[in-house]
Order: structure tokens, then sequence, then C-alpha cells
């Protein structure tokens, strides 16, 4: 159901399927819609956090990017540029510790082997 004005068209409508991606590059050769792979991901990342450092350089702030092996998480600093000071860390340093200590217990009640 719908209005339909004479004359006017838009072929990049589809009136079977009004859900589906309009456009063909939008979906992959199975039918369904495409998922970026992970070079692409990897690539739009680091061109994220390109902008983002240049943003923070002129406010004299830097990020640092690290994963803490023990939460297997990415943490991020934000520096000081000229005292090197660490301003804010996220997340921060006792949520790190505390998720460290809930997965330590939990890994004492349910000790399992897979």
């Amino acid at each position: 159901m719908g209005i339909e004005i004479q004359g006017v068209s838009n072929p990049r409508i589809s009136r079977e399927y009004p859900n589906k991606p309009q456009f063909p590059e939008q979906r992959s050769k199975l039918g369904r819609a495409r998922v970026p792979d992970a070079v692409s991901r990897k690539k739009d990342i680091g061109k994220s956090l390109d902008i983002l450092r240049e943003v923070f350089r002129m406010f004299n702030r830097r990020l640092k990017f690290s994963v803490n092996e023990e939460i297997d998480r990415v943490v991020v600093k934000v520096v000081d540029g000229s005292t090197d000071k660490v301003i804010k860390e996220i997340p921060p340093e006792e949520i790190q510790k505390l998720v460290a200590r809930i997965r330590e217990t939990i890994g004492i009640l349910f000790d399992e082997e897979i």
C-alpha cells in the first residue's frame, strides 16, 4: 500500500521487498547483507585512530592504546603532552583489577577443562 504519483518513479526503490538493501553493492553473492572483512575494518579503525590522535594533539594531549592481556580488553590512556602524566584511563585501573579478580574467582568456582 502506498501513494503512487503518475509520471514519478524511482528505479532504485524495490517494490517487492521494502526492507532489502536497494543497491546491489550492499548485498553479497549469497544474497545476505555484506559484513566488512577484517582487513577493511582494520583500515577503518586505523583511519579513525589517526583522526583521534590529530584532534588530541591540537589540545596538547596524546592517546596511548594497549591491551590488558589479563582481562583481554583494550585500555586507552589520555596523556598530557607536556608532562607525560596520565589524565584519564579507560577503563579505570580499579575496574581492570576488579574484572581480573572476578575472572579469577569464577575460575576457582568453576574449574573445568574443555
